[in-house]
C-alpha cells in the first residue's frame, strides 16, 4: 500500500503496521493468496479509474478485504438467483448453489418466492466463501433450520390422513372412550373408583 499510495497511505496509518489496528482486524483470517487476489484486484480497479477523473484512492479496509474475497466472473446474488431460476449458468458456483437448494423447486419458482430465495441465498453463500478460499466447490450442503416449505405441507397432510384412518376405523378421539374401548378389546374390566 506504501508503494502504491505512498503519502497518502502513510500519512492516514503509518509506515509500519500494527496489529491493533483497524485494517488487521478487518483483515484478519485473510491468507496470502487472498491478499495477493486484493493487490490485484485493486489495481484492476486503479487501471479501469485511470483517465476517467478519479483520482487515485487507497480503498477502506472494508472495500480492500472484499477485493480480497472477490473471485473472477462470480455473478452477484441477484444475478445468480435469476440464472437459477432459468437453469442457465454463468458459473459453476451457481449451479453448485441451484442443485444444492433444489432445481425441481427453482424450475416451478417464481423470482418472488422468498422462502426459496432465502434458501439459494444461504447456499450461495457457503459456494461463494469456498469459492473465495479456491476450495472444491461441490460438496454437500447441510440444511439450513430455514428449509421447511415443504415440510410443512407434508406434515399437514400426513396429519390429515392420520386422523381421516382415525375416523375410517371408527377409533373414539376423547381419551376417555378410547381409554374405554381400548379396555374393552383387551377385555380388562376395571371398577370405577370411588374418591
Amino acid at each position: 500500500m506504501t508503494q502504491t499510495y505512498g503519502h497518502k497511505w502513510t500519512s492516514n496509518f503509518g509506515d509500519a503496521p500494527k496489529a491493533d489496528h483497524a485494517w488487521a482486524k478487518i483483515l484478519g483470517g485473510l491468507n496470502g493468496k487472498q491478499i495477493a487476489n486484493g493487490l490485484h484486484r485493486m489495481i484492476e480497479v486503479a487501471a479501469a479509474n485511470a483517465g476517467s477523473g478519479k483520482e487515485s484512492w487507497p480503498p477502506d479496509a472494508t472495500e480492500f478485504r472484499a477485493m480480497c474475497l472477490h473471485v473472477q466472473g462470480l455473478p452477484t446474488v441477484a444475478e445468480a438467483w435469476t440464472e437459477a431460476l432459468m437453469g442457465k449458468y454463468s458459473h459453476e458456483a451457481v449451479k453448485v448453489a441451484a442443485e444444492a437448494t433444489g432445481t425441481f423447486d427453482l424450475r416451478s419458482a417464481k423470482h418472488s418466492d422468498k422462502a426459496l430465495f432465502q434458501r439459494f441465498e444461504r447456499n450461495y453463500a457457503i459456494v461463494q466463501r469456498r469459492a473465495q478460499n479456491a476450495q472444491p466447490l461441490d460438496g454437500k450442503i447441510a440444511q439450513g433450520i430455514e428449509h421447511d416449505s415443504g415440510m410443512k405441507a407434508q406434515l399437514a397432510r400426513s396429519h390429515q390422513e392420520a386422523r381421516d384412518l382415525i375416523a375410517a376405523q371408527n377409533i373414539p378421539t376423547d381419551p376417555k372412550a378410547a381409554r374405554a374401548l381400548l379396555l374393552a378389546k383387551l377385555g380388562i374390566k376395571r371398577e370405577p373408583s370411588h374418591g
